[in-house]
C-alpha cells in the first residue's frame, strides 16, 4: 500500500469509484463494513454482508451512477471533519436501521396497552417514579427496547448485567455471591455512569430504555441469574 493510510485509499475510491486503480479503497471499505456488520447478531442471522454493503454504497455513500453523496463530498473537502468517524457512524446508522427493519417482523402494528409506572428506590430507600409509559406504546419504542436488550447482552459483562438486575429489582441475590451493601452500592454507582454513556452514545431514548426494563430486563437478562 506504500505510504498511504487505509482511509486515503478509501477516499480515493469515493472520489473516483469508476477508476479501477482505486479497487484497494473499495476492498478496505468492505473489510471495515464486514467487521462492523459482525457486531449485529440479528443481521448476521438474516442477511449477508455483501448484500448490505452494496445497499450501503448505492443508498448512503453514492447516488445515481455512483455519484458521490453531496454531503459526504463536502465532508471530505472540509479538513476539519474527522472523515474516519463520519464513515464509521454512517455504517452504524445504516446497520441499525436495517436491524430495526428485521425486528419489525417480530411484531405487529398493534399497539400494546401499558399502564405501569417504573419505580426505583433512591439511596434513602424512598420510592420515586422514573417514568410512566403511556397506555399505548408505539411499535418504535417496542423495537428500540428489544434492540437495547440485544445490545446489553452483547456488550455488557456478566458482572454489569448482574448489577443492572440488582439496580432495578433491588435483590443482591442477582450478584451470585455474598457481597456487602457497600460493595453493591459501589457497583451500582459505577454502572449508573456506564448506563448514561451507553444510552447517549447509542442514541437510545428514555422511553425505549424504560420499556426495556419493564418488558425485557427480567425475562431476557435477569432470569438466568436467579
Amino acid at each position: 500500500m506504500g505510504n498511504k493510510d487505509s482511509f486515503s485509499y478509501i477516499i480515493d475510491f469515493l472520489l473516483n469509484p469508476h477508476n479501477p486503480d482505486n479497487i484497494t479503497g473499495y476492498e478496505i471499505l468492505f473489510k471495515i463494513f464486514v467487521k462492523e456488520f459482525g457486531k449485529y447478531e440479528l443481521l448476521k442471522k438474516h442477511t449477508e454482508p455483501e448484500d448490505l454493503f452494496n445497499d450501503f454504497l448505492t443508498k448512503v455513500l453514492f447516488k445515481q451512477n455512483f455519484s458521490l453523496n453531496p454531503t459526504l463530498k463536502e465532508k471530505i473537502k472540509d479538513k476539519s471533519t474527522n472523515i474516519v468517524s463520519y464513515i464509521y457512524q454512517a455504517i452504524h446508522n445504516f446497520l441499525r436501521t436495517n436491524q430495526r427493519e428485521i425486528l419489525k417482523k417480530y411484531y405487529t402494528e398493534e399497539k400494546k396497552p401499558r399502564d405501569t409506572q417504573l419505580i426505583q428506590e433512591n439511596e434513602e430507600g424512598k420510592e420515586f417514579e422514573i417514568l410512566t409509559i403511556n397506555k399505548d406504546v408505539s411499535l418504535v419504542i417496542i423495537i428500540e427496547a428489544k434492540e437495547i436488550s440485544e445490545t446489553i447482552k452483547k456488550e455488557f459483562s456478566e458482572t454489569e448485567q448482574r448489577t443492572l438486575c440488582y439496580m432495578f429489582f433491588n435483590d443482591k441475590n442477582f450478584f451470585g455471591e455474598n457481597i456487602s451493601d457497600d460493595a453493591a452500592y459501589k457497583r451500582k454507582s459505577r454502572l449508573k455512569s456506564s448506563l448514561t454513556k451507553f444510552v447517549k452514545e447509542k442514541g437510545f431514548s428514555l422511553e425505549g430504555f424504560t420499556y426495556f426494563v419493564q418488558e425485557y430486563l427480567m425475562s431476557e437478562i435477569c432470569d438466568k441469574f436467579r
